[in-house]
């Protein structure tokens, strides 16, 4: 039988309506949860493990209430059950029982052939079948004190002629002599089935509790951990302040987003945008090559991206965190290596802190740490013992570059830009800022704003479909124009506006731009424009005109290859300086650097940090050919703003890190040619630009 508590809402005491499980496992009634909703903060404490859950809306909240319907079926079969055994009282005592608690050895009443001639007259005019009147019998478990219907003829079972019963459960006619083994016929039935029942019930139970169990010891050795780290940094001096915040942060958002799902609706809104298109082409009269292959590289571009999410996605599983220290601790990391063990894990592991612990760190300290964080338990017992990768990135003890000043932006600045004694700041829709410098090129000192400008009428509104919305693609600034590469969101080709320093468009200044080009960038040096087809995984650039412009058109006629790339590499950014330029790859994290003059490679960088929480989005190179390298958070452990590091490399065979950045919601950034950086950040919908030395 199942038990009343399993079928009960805890907080309403009745039935499971619409039952709905929250993001803790635990069940209520739909209705019931509802009104546990704080609609003023979009939080949900669970009443039964008092849990915090964070949502942004109500429909979130909604969705993410899944239906219980292994409870819901429980309830039906409940209620079924208790249906059954209600009907029980009322039944005929010829009715055998099919609950399992009956024991089949007891008999079933009998009734003499005297009895049933000695009311055969009152009973023929009302039935055909002759009937038995109500006697007093003993009480069984297969009869209550009722009326049974008798009939004389053969048995279905034994063929026998004789005293015959009907079964209500079943409506077969058997004899008197054969009831008993019918009825253990049926008891079989429902004992077999309950046992399939019982046994996918116990198997569902055992690894929910399991389940839950992980769980648990997961957040308490998480919170475990983060009490021993907070101890632990009250012993430090502040110079180490800015590791400890790093590990803390990591920890809590490893705890916060453990059941969150990827994002993946950037993949689907891609997917829908080249379906449609892809079955407008088949429809349309008008199928060129160039079409064509600019569908297969949009669908090899997409492919590429669902295999990484899938990769991302397979290796997301549920990982202790785990702190090693060092052998000898310096200053750089004092508090050891974050990891994350894998739940389940069927090597051993040997522990990395066993051994003596110097430098200020007690014995006590030491044994709470082995006890709490770095022996894991298996199921059987076993230590786990593989050592874990390195997912943390440790900010190095360099040098922090330092803060000159920052400007207020009216938007958010994805794009900064310098020519002469102007700064141009500009956002992905085209309004447009322009500072004044108090000398040529002389950036030292705080820009005061010149003029504001709107270079396109469009505003992006929420009626906008997502992939109707064109934004700036590239944006920069050559002698006396401004050169701007605007599309749709989701194409790779567009157009190239040409724009005067009033935010005026030039005479034939509209250029459609049929190459899928990335990062356009002008070299002064050379007055040449330089781009990157993504499809034709090329470095190209186009003449410009020293002096005058008469037609913008006839500067982007013809294209002069440099560099060609082979698959897999993908050029997303680019570079340049007086004597080389500098290519990112995304898939390989890589970093070349040409000379422009011999096109020969000067050097190469591969980002050692791709395999932790920061992924190398951005670059941009110094006049000494070093690199400044922009490592962006991962998506995967993002539950706020995105957290930035700006690393200075030198140029040396080992590239030594040599001045560091840290900055939230970074966008635009550049280098200027006296080596200031500047970096756009987004402060909610608007920005600020600072400038570091």
């Amino acid at each position: 039988m199942i038990n009343t508590k399993l079928v009960t809402c805890g907080l309403c005491q009745s039935y499971y309506a619409d039952p709905r499980q929250i993001p803790c496992s635990h069940s209520f009634c739909f209705d019931c949860i509802s009104g546990r909703f704080n609609e003023e903060t979009l939080t949900l404490i669970c009443p039964k493990c008092e849990k915090l859950h964070q949502y942004n809306s109500y429909e979130e909240f909604q969705n993410r209430c899944m239906r219980d319907g292994f409870l819901a079926s429980m309830v039906a079969q409940f209620k079924k059950n208790q249906s059954r055994l209600s009907g029980l009282t009322s039944r005929p005592s010829s009715t055998i029982s099919h609950i399992s608690s009956v024991s089949s050895s007891t008999p079933i009443p009998l009734i003499s052939k005297q009895e049933i001639n000695s009311h055969e007259l009152s009973t023929t005019s009302q039935r055909s079948t002759p009937s038995i009147p109500q006697q007093q019998r003993p009480t069984s478990v297969l009869s209550q004190q009722s009326t049974a219907r008798v009939l004389i003829a053969k048995c279905q079972s034994c063929n026998i002629r004789g005293e015959l019963i009907v079964c209500s459960h079943c409506d077969s006619v058997i004899c008197v002599k054969c009831s008993s083994e019918h009825q253990n016929i049926l008891n079989e039935d429902i004992k077999r089935e309950w046992d399939i029942c019982k046994t996918r019930y116990e198997t569902i139970n055992e690894q929910s509790l399991r389940y839950d169990n992980d769980e648990k010891e997961m957040n308490n050795k998480a919170r475990n951990l983060q009490i021993f780290i907070n101890k632990q940094s009250d012993q430090l001096i502040q110079t180490v302040e800015n590791q400890k915040n790093l590990y803390m942060d990591v920890i809590e958002k490893h705890r916060q987003t453990y059941k969150q799902s990827f994002t993946h609706e950037q993949f689907v809104d891609e997917y829908e945008s080249i379906d449609k298109r892809v079955d407008e082409l088949f429809k349309s009269d008008d199928i060129n090559a160039d079409k064509v292959n600019d569908f297969l590289f949009e669908i090899e571009h997409l492919e590429d991206r669902l295999d990484n999410l899938n990769n991302l996605l397979d290796s997301n599983e549920v990982k202790f965190p785990f702190l090693s220290l060092p052998e000898q601790i310096d200053v750089s990391s004092l508090f050891g290596t974050l990891n994350f063990n894998h739940i389940n894990t069927d090597s051993t592991r040997s522990d990395p802190t066993s051994s003596q612990l110097t430098n200020g760190y007690h014995d006590s300290q030491s044994k709470f740490e082995d006890d709490d964080f770095v022996v894991i338990n298996s199921p059987n017992k076993n230590l786990i013992s593989k050592k874990i990768e390195q997912k943390s990135l440790p900010i190095p003890h360099t040098q922090k570059k330092k803060l000159l000043w920052q400007i207020e932006y009216f938007s958010v600045p994805y794009y900064v830009r310098i020519f002469e004694n102007q700064l141009f700041i500009c956002d992905k829709y085209g309004s447009l800022a322009i500072y004044k410098l108090t000398k040529s090129n002389d950036i030292r000192q705080k820009p005061i704003l010149h003029r504001e400008i709107k270079l396109f009428k469009d505003t992006p509104n929420s009626t906008t479909n997502d992939e109707d919305q064109t934004i700036i693609d590239s944006f920069t600034v050559y002698k006396s124009w401004i050169i701007v590469f605007k599309r749709k969101k989701n194409e790779l080709h567009g157009t190239i506006y040409w724009f005067t320093f009033d935010g005026k468009l030039i005479p034939n200044g509209k250029c459609l731009h049929h190459h899928p080009s990335r990062e356009l960038t002008i070299d002064l040096e050379k007055n040449i424009l330089w781009s990157l087809d993504q499809k034709q995984l090329s470095l190209f650039y186009y003449d410009l005109p020293e002096i005058k412009l008469t037609n913008p058109q006839d500067c982007l006629q013809i294209r002069h290859s440099h560099v060609q790339f082979s698959k897999p590499f993908a050029p997303i950014h680019i570079s340049v300086n007086k004597n080389a330029l500098a290519v990112l790859d995304k898939n390989r994290q890589a970093i070349h650097v040409y000379d422009k003059q011999t096109k020969q490679e000067i050097y190469q960088y591969i980002n050692v940090h791709s395999k932790s929480t920061h992924f190398c989005w951005d670059m941009a190179l110094f006049s000494d050919n070093s690199l400044l390298i922009k490592l962006d958070e991962m998506s995967t452990l993002r539950t706020g703003p995105s957290k930035h590091i700006y690393l200075q490399l030198d140029t040396s065979p080992q590239h030594h890190i040599i001045g560091t950045i840290e900055e939230i919601d970074a966008y635009g950034m550049m280098i200027t040619s006296t080596d200031e950086i500047l970096i756009g950040i987004r402060v909610n919908t608007k920005g600020i630009v600072k400038c570091y030395v």
